[in-house]
């Protein structure tokens, strides 16, 4: 089932007398009351006519995926498909670079213009293929930090 990305506005519940009601976080009009909320990804502040109160109100926003388990909100603002494409379009540019640093490095080495030419197609067919592997390895498996290396994180 896809989730669909929604923008969410992160307020403090002004009205709660208990941890659990604690804050607000709202999207497309509906309201969830929750104690805590966990982002992983970007927030923003914005500032919205409140026309209730006839004044304008900072509150903090996101936009992605939320799923709420034991009253905390979890906000997920990155999934795998945009992981992926991330990936893929960081692959092409770094082999663009590689492949102007291997053309000139041999061209400035002396060789011809045409073999060096040469020598950057076929480093340019075969590494963006190891880099991809290569960048999918360290994103699954390394972690830097509290995580163990070469340990899937579960």
């Amino acid at each position: 089932m896809k989730m669909e990305i929604k923008k969410f506005q992160i307020r403090f519940n002004v009205n709660s007398t208990n941890d659990t009601e604690r804050w607000r976080l709202i999207t497309n009009g509906s309201e969830m009351l929750v104690s805590d909320i966990i982002i992983n990804g970007h927030t923003y502040t914005t500032m919205d006519w409140m026309e209730d109160i006839q004044e304008y109100k900072w509150h903090v926003s996101c936009e992605g995926y939320v799923n709420i388990e034991n009253n905390v909100a979890y906000v997920i603002t990155t999934k795998e498909d945009a992981v992926m494409t991330r990936h893929i379009l960081k692959t092409l540019s770094y082999r663009i670079l590689g492949t102007l640093t291997t053309v000139i490095t041999a061209y400035s080495l002396g060789a011809s213009l045409e073999l060096s030419s040469l020598l950057g197609v076929g480093e340019l067919l075969i590494k963006p293929v190891l880099y991809f592997f290569h960048e999918r390895v360290w994103y699954k498996y390394i972690k830097i930090g509290n995580k163990k290396l070469w340990k899937k994180n579960i």
